[in-house]
Formats: structure tokens, sequence, C-alpha cells
């Protein structure tokens, strides 16, 4: 899980994560009848945004009644979508490409800025309580399984099908295979300067 410094704790907090997230799906006049309806994609992913934010900030500030009404409407989205995000474990400016299924552990800890693909897996071992700790601007890709107690560095791009089992602390780099390893380094990427992922 995300350390209690990186979490959301006031409403300034919320209404910055929610800004900055909701730019990754945005509402202009052409998109306000599937949002209201719940007929788009991008719809569905907004609402998740919020459900899933706003249930943080109640929980961390110990509203239990408003933590767990917010918890069961984003638990009954979760569950029709697949979409198992735990609550304080994913940074600010979390981007879900598309609308797809996701398993999560509930103590993983991914950074800011990340780009989570379809089928994306991130898998704790249960017996030793250990869980994948991700860094900032990583991109998962599609199908990706993350295994166990492992470190991933900022920057990194996890290829299509990638199964991790072993640390990666270099920052920028490329991996992919069965078991995945360094196959390149991302191309003109630093650490950014702004809140805004780096592609």
């Amino acid at each position: 899980m995300l350390s209690e410094d990186k979490r959301i704790h006031t409403k300034e907090d919320l209404r910055e994560w929610l800004a900055l997230e909701y730019r990754r799906y945005p509402l202009t006049a052409r998109h306000i009848l599937p949002y209201l309806f719940q007929w788009s994609e991008g719809a569905i992913l907004r609402r998740h945004t919020k459900l899933l934010r706003t249930t943080e900030y109640h929980f961390n500030n110990g509203h239990r009644l408003r933590a767990a009404w917010y918890n069961a409407w984003l638990m009954r989205l979760q569950l029709k979508t697949g979409m198992h995000l735990p609550i304080n474990c994913y940074g600010k400016g979390l981007m879900l490409m598309h609308l797809h299924p996701i398993a999560s552990n509930p103590h993983v800890s991914v950074g800011e800025n990340c780009r989570l693909m379809p089928f994306v897996k991130l898998a704790g071992d249960d017996v030793q309580g250990l869980a994948p700790t991700v860094g900032d601007n990583v991109v998962l890709g599609i199908g990706c399984t993350l295994v166990g107690g492992i470190t991933l560095a900022d920057g990194i791009i996890v290829g299509a099908g990638s199964v991790v089992t072993k640390s990666f602390l270099e920052p920028g780099i490329i991996l992919a295979g069965v078991p995945a390893k360094k196959i390149g380094v991302r191309e003109g990427w630093e650490a950014p300067k702004s809140d805004e992922p780096q592609v």
C-alpha cells in the first residue's frame, strides 16, 4: 500500500487528484450524454476514478459510513468490469487504458502517473505478505504479470505478456519475456519535472 504521505487526506488533495486523472478521460460537449447514461468506456472509467478516489478520501479520514457507502458502489462497478484495484495502492495520475480486467493484490504499491493496460496482474505472496512495488511513470503492458515482493524503478515499461519475477532497479528501461529481462532503454526518457507522465 501507499505510504501515508502519498495518500489523499484533504479535500484539496481529492480535487487535485481528480482534476489530474479526469484529464485522461476528457468530458466535452459530445461526451455529456454518454457520461450521464454511462454509455461509453471513458464515462465508466471516469466514474471509476471518482469512486476510487472518493472512497480513499473518506477511508483515510475515518468517515466510516461515507467510506462504506462509496466503497459499496466502487465494488459494484469493479465486479461488473473485472477491474479490481484496491484503495490506497495507486498513486496520483493513474491511467487505465481500457475497460478490461485488472487483478491487483491489496498490498501493492504503485507510484504516480502509471499506466495500466488490460489484463495486468499484480500478484503478491500471501504466505509472506509480499507484493510488488512499482515506481513512478511506469507502463504495464497488456497481459503482463508482476509476481511477489519485487520492485520496479521509475520509468520502466513492461512489455505485453511479460512475467516479472525479480526486481529491476535501473530506471527507464524496457522489460519483456517470460521471465522478463531488460531488452532496451526507454528512448528519450528522463524523470519528468511536472505532473504529466512521460510516454
